[in-house]
């Protein structure tokens, strides 16, 4: 009997030691097992964080959820945010939204989308992308400009949208994306280089939202993060978005820092990032950029607070800080609509 069980103990630590061999080949030769644990983190239900005020905003704001828009790639629908009392069309703010490139939705913009619309009359439009690695750089750039033609061609959200008068903005990711494509309507040169022709005249843009976006992607090739987390997260969705392995030495990830594409021409720019597990030095960078280009930006950093202010901190509307962050928005967006 004692020989039986030491033999079937012996055969559990072999198949224990095969599986744990399996799993490490498995995250090691593809993104994919690692960018399905971050995705998952990024995709749960988004709570409402301030339930009273965003009662009272949403009796203001019609919302037309999950339209399609017509795109060659997947997940291709969003949501648009109106304000009722608004006979015209309106300033409209094209919002992309964060996840690492391989997560997210667009409802997680609900509360923001909706006490913006309310409180400053503009219209918000949240977009949803197919997400890295199944959908690799550029493909969420493109998908913004299918949003853009969509809008474009159809006259029915004409009637509501003023589309001679966009801005746009992102979360994480979704900040990266959103100011990529900013900065391909405002830099002829750049716009070539892409392949992607200006859909949009630079005047037609009225300013830019960066809310703790990498928007100076190069530096995580210079700048080893002592946290083991950081450094995985940073590697999946790296790997995952650029479709190369060795993705420190790929030209994408120069053509993606957006520090030495914008140009003159980029719209005003408001930017806010956190002090911690974040990309405040990024945001530090494009900032500094913009300045020496003399293109109004303003700015909500962190950076010597001895308190940490984590990534995404901009959400949580029981803070005093997000609701600091939100009335700089508020502000920004009210002063170049």
């Amino acid at each position: 009997m004692f020989q039986k069980i030491k033999k079937c103990l012996k055969w559990l630590g072999i198949l224990l030691i095969t599986m744990i061999i399996m799993v490490t080949i498995a995250f090691t030769v593809s993104p994919w097992p690692s960018a399905y644990v971050i995705g998952r983190m990024f995709n749960g239900p988004v709570k409402i964080t301030d339930k009273e005020v965003f009662r009272q905003a949403k009796k203001n704001v019609t919302v037309k959820s999950d339209v399609r828009y017509e795109s060659t790639t997947k997940n291709n629908t969003l949501d648009i945010y109106t304000p009722k009392k608004e006979t015209k069309p309106v300033t409209t703010l094209i919002w992309v939204h964060g996840g690492g490139y391989v997560g997210g939705d667009k409802s997680g913009l609900r509360e923001f989308a909706t006490k913006l619309v309310n409180d400053t009359h503009v219209a918000v439009v949240s977009i949803n992308y197919q997400t890295a690695p199944s959908a690799v750089y550029p493909s969420q750039v493109r998908q913004v400009n299918d949003v853009i033609k969509f809008l474009k061609m159809t006259p029915m959200y004409q009637q509501k949208l003023n589309l001679s008068r966009i801005m746009f903005g992102g979360d994480s990711a979704g900040a990266q994306i959103a100011l990529q494509y900013a900065t391909i309507q405002t830099n002829a040169s750049y716009a070539k280089e892409m392949a992607m022709p200006a859909e949009l005249e630079s005047g037609q843009i009225k300013g830019t939202i960066s809310y703790c976006g990498p928007l100076d992607l190069q530096q995580v090739d210079k700048q080893q993060p002592k946290s083991l987390f950081m450094r995985w997260f940073i590697n999946t969705v790296a790997w995952s978005e650029l479709g190369d392995r060795n993705w420190r030495k790929s030209y994408t990830l120069q053509q993606a820092s957006l520090v030495k594409q914008i140009t003159s021409q980029f719209p005003p720019t408001y930017i806010t990032d956190g002090n911690a597990y974040s990309f405040q030095e990024q945001g530090l960078a494009f900032e500094k950029r913009l300045q020496q280009l003399h293109v109004p930006v303003t700015s909500l950093f962190f950076n010597h607070d001895e308190k940490e202010v984590t990534h995404e901190y901009q959400f949580n509307y029981q803070t005093s800080l997000a609701q600091k962050c939100y009335d700089e928005t508020r502000h920004f967006v009210m002063h170049y609509q």
